[in-house]
């Protein structure tokens, strides 16, 4: 199974997208675990089932002057499209303390690792894709249970390195060399197609590469954010 800290993921695309030079690369969901699978299938010789694929992820809520639109239909399009299993937690800026840094994404990963790793004939191998050094009790506890772990990760370079040191120096931490999502971006890569959808709202058909359930012309999209602003100047929205 592989297990995905989407928040972590999510800081490390502006290198992605910036390395050399890839202005427009956008990451293939769907061949994300496929990338995994054929790893362990080389490190193992033997053929690799990717059992699930569990993405971890948190959505803003009472945030000023954000709308978290785009958020739902991203999340939805991996569940509906890359047939991702999602656990999305909110996080809440109207009540959220200064200076408290909330980590209920960290702990249900963990939670749902051990939970996976208690049912028997679940996984073998844990496929951990984060770069958080909090991880490490989870995977010494997994270890320990008998399971096999490998992470996937982004290896970085010229003073970007995302992943904490103590997880990559740890002789007896994993399993298998890591997965480096940075040395594969040509086998990653989404390739967009232009298709002609009709707008949920005005019936107005328009060419787009939107992949979402939902779709909304350029016009359309462009009235709701007017909208939306004068709301939320108005103080009627928050």
């Amino acid at each position: 199974m592989l297990f995905i800290d989407g928040s972590w993921l999510y800081h490390v695309r502006p290198y992605l997208l910036n390395l050399d030079g890839r202005q427009d690369f956008e990451l293939d969901y769907r061949s994300l675990p496929l990338l995994v699978k054929n790893h362990l299938q080389e490190q193992l010789d033997a053929k690799v089932d990717m059992v699930r694929t569990n993405y971890f992820g948190t959505i803003a809520v009472n945030k000023p002057g954000h709308d978290n639109v785009r958020e739902k239909q991203f999340y939805e399009m991996l569940s509906k499209r890359c047939a991702y299993n999602t656990e999305i937690y909110e996080f809440d800026f109207k009540n959220k303390e200064t200076g408290r840094r909330e980590n209920c994404l960290e702990v249900g990963l963990s939670t749902a690792v051990m939970a996976q790793a208690f049912h028997s004939g679940s996984f073998d191998i844990a496929c951990i894709l984060a770069g958080d050094v909090d991880y490490q009790p989870l995977i010494k506890r997994l270890r320990d249970m008998g399971k096999r772990v490998v992470l996937v990760a982004v290896k970085g370079a010229n003073g970007f390195y995302p992943v904490h040191p103590r997880l990559l120096e740890e002789v007896n931490l994993f399993d298998f060399p890591p997965v480096y999502i940075d040395e594969h971006l040509s086998k990653l890569q989404y390739q967009r197609t232009e298709v002609n959808r009709v707008c949920d709202s005005c019936g107005k058909e328009e060419q787009t590469t939107f992949t979402s359930e939902w779709f909304y012309c350029k016009n359309c999209r462009d009235e709701y954010k007017q909208l939306r602003s004068r709301q939320v100047d108005g103080g009627t929205v928050v």
